[in-house]
């Protein structure tokens, strides 16, 4: 996974912990201060400066591949000019503080179905979902071993062209946000302990790590 889609799946991963969802606006200048800050994420980012991070959220908000709508347009433009040039001057993203991006349905799931491991903050060890996914991907399409605990109906359709669940392997569908798969029902956007970005399991009520209440604002009680 290289940095620009490693950057942008974690900016699905920490708006999707909020309660006002993966798709809303955010000024640039929150992603930087609050919900993204280099500290914190650095890690799970694989990004050894500020300057690589600044560098790349440069990219994500001109709008490379697509991954976010930039609002004002003008505020893109005026960063793939900074990025044509040979040394980008990184203090245009304090000039573009105020203006917004916003991930789009599709986007998101486009980044939620890439299949390669994600890197989380907490990297004492991987993750169950992460484990299934790498599994997944180093395994023949056509001959891929289906987890035990939820196994696919075998009369379920399968599309093999199509984003698929790493856990039940059926097809998603296209165009829309995807949280939950909607055959067996796992999560696919980690669910992420808002305080301290531990990833938890959805059913959960406080944070393993730091013991915060929390609550998956996307399942359904």
């Amino acid at each position: 996974m290289d940095e620009l889609t490693r950057f942008a799946r974690r900016l699905v991963e920490q708006l999707s912990a909020s309660k006002e969802g993966v798709n809303r606006a955010v000024p640039i200048g929150q992603i930087r201060e609050r919900i993204l800050p280099y500290r914190t994420h650095r890690r799970a980012l694989m990004l050894e400066s500020v300057e690589d991070y600044e560098t790349v959220l440069l990219r994500l908000v001109a709008g490379e591949r697509g991954f976010v709508r930039t609002l004002p347009a003008a505020a893109a433009l005026r960063c793939r000019e900074e990025l044509a040039g040979a040394n980008p001057d990184l203090g245009v993203l304090d000039e573009v503080a105020d203006s917004t991006i916003q991930i789009t349905s599709l986007a998101a799931a486009q980044i939620v179905g890439d299949e390669e491991p994600v890197v989380v903050a907490n990297e004492v060890k991987q993750s169950r979902r992460t484990a299934e996914i790498a599994t997944a991907a180093a395994a023949p399409r056509d001959d891929r071993p289906i987890p035990t605990e939820s196994p696919a109906p075998s009369a379920a359709p399968r599309n093999q062209g199509d984003h698929q669940c790493p856990r039940c392997h059926h097809a998603m569908p296209s165009g829309r946000q995807i949280v939950f798969c909607p055959w067996c029902g796992d999560r696919l956007i980690p669910f992420t302990c808002a305080r301290c970005q531990t990833e938890l399991d959805s059913e959960w009520r406080h944070c393993i790590t730091c013991g915060a209440p929390v609550k998956d604002p996307h399942r359904y009680t």
